[in-house]
């Protein structure tokens, strides 16, 4: 499909023209498959694609693109269609009993908190959802799904079932889905999002049809930060390089205070290296206050494309951090043995520890001397 199709088709969806074309192709031949598994990295637009296909066979005029004008793309807008479930992790309500219904014995606050979340995602289907308190996608969710499947769409269209981050799922959830997948129903179609398509069972994974979305590039973030948050040039194209291809990464750079955070990144790698233990720790101090988990693992992205970057110019490539490419030349000049690749794979290492709930602040220290075993 030709890149100037890409930004005017399904325009709520950044970039990924070949899933378009795929399941355009799939919707206009009438061959949708009954359960899909989108696959691919954090924040590059499996939900958004998901839900804009939800959108697009709910809309009253039957085009290529969903109107955004009829009653069935505006209730698409807050996520309130009657046929369109968008199922997630939610916390478990006091008393619950896996025969209740997901929402029955939650609080009024956690009902008003996940209502507000569907609405902001409905409006941005970028927006990442996180509940409070939410353990997982609950065996009561599937449940519900599976009482409802039987009655009929008012329209006679087919219900669509679009279960967010499916890798959630425990067990339970999971095998009774596995039923549901295993007759799927003629009227009802299933989509299930995933950053880590390795932790779903198998037995689910083969029932689905696989579709894998790329990373956004550069310019396509760059362009939708400019025109969906009005973002100045120079602005949207420092975040749109640190990104990683995810635009909801891109946004979350957006909202912190980028320059410090970059700053911090250069600061505990030179300090690491020049044995200022000091220094360190301060640095540590502030990245760890709040125990704020999500700060931790920004610094550890930011720091692995600072080390990519070290590595690609050490071989005559371009850097992502343009601005930062003297202190970049001269880290390569002053270690031309470093292992960068070991470095890296601590960092991502590093990464998985603080998303595992490991105490934080011990993971920066033994980061720190696993640098200057690499480095030095």
């Amino acid at each position: 499909m030709p890149s100037d199709l890409s930004a005017s088709l399904w325009p709520r969806v950044i970039g990924q023209a070949r899933v378009k074309s795929l399941l355009l192709s799939a919707v206009r031949s009438g061959r949708l498959a009954h359960a899909y598994l989108f696959y691919g990295p954090e924040g590059v637009g499996k939900d958004a694609a998901a839900l804009e296909l939800a959108r697009l066979l709910h809309c009253e005029k039957d085009g290529d693109t969903a109107c955004g004008t009829c009653a069935s793309c505006i209730k698409m807008d807050s996520l309130q269609h009657p046929d369109v479930r968008f199922v997630m992790a939610l916390p478990v309500g006091k008393g619950e009993d896996s025969d209740d219904g997901p929402l029955e014995k939650l609080t009024p606050d956690d009902l008003e908190e996940i209502r507000a979340q569907l609405v902001r995602k409905g409006a941005d289907p970028y927006f990442a959802i996180s509940i409070p308190r939410a353990s997982g996608i609950k065996i009561n969710s599937i449940r519900d799904i599976r009482r409802e499947i039987p009655l009929s769409s008012p329209d006679g269209r087919r219900r669509v079932y679009v279960i967010s981050n499916a890798d959630e799922m425990g067990p339970a959830p999971a095998n009774m889905l596995l039923k549901t997948l295993e007759e799927p129903p003629p009227h009802a179609m299933f989509i299930l999002t995933t950053a880590r398509r390795e932790a779903l069972p198998q037995t689910i994974v083969s029932r689905c049809q696989q579709v894998r979305f790329d990373p956004i590039t550069e310019p396509q973030i760059q362009a939708a930060l400019m025109e969906r948050k009005h973002v100045d040039e120079a602005q949207a194209r420092l975040v749109a390089r640190l990104s990683d291809g995810s635009y909801s990464w891109a946004l979350e750079l957006l909202e912190k205070d980028l320059v410090q955070e970059r700053i911090d990144v250069v600061d505990f790698i030179s300090n690491t290296l020049g044995h200022r233990h000091i220094d360190v720790g301060e640095i540590i101090e502030r990245i760890t206050a709040g125990r704020d988990r999500d700060r931790v693992v920004r610094f550890l992205h930011l720091t692995l494309i600072w080390i990519r970057d070290a590595m690609v110019m050490g071989r005559g490539g371009s850097v992502i951090n343009l601005d930062q490419s003297d202190r970049l030349e001269k880290f390569v000049a002053r270690f031309p043995r470093a292992n960068l690749s070991a470095v890296m794979a601590d960092l991502e290492y590093a990464i998985s520890l603080v998303d595992r709930n490991v105490y934080i602040t011990l993971v920066l220290y033994s980061l720190a001397g696993r640098l200057k075993r690499h480095i030095l």
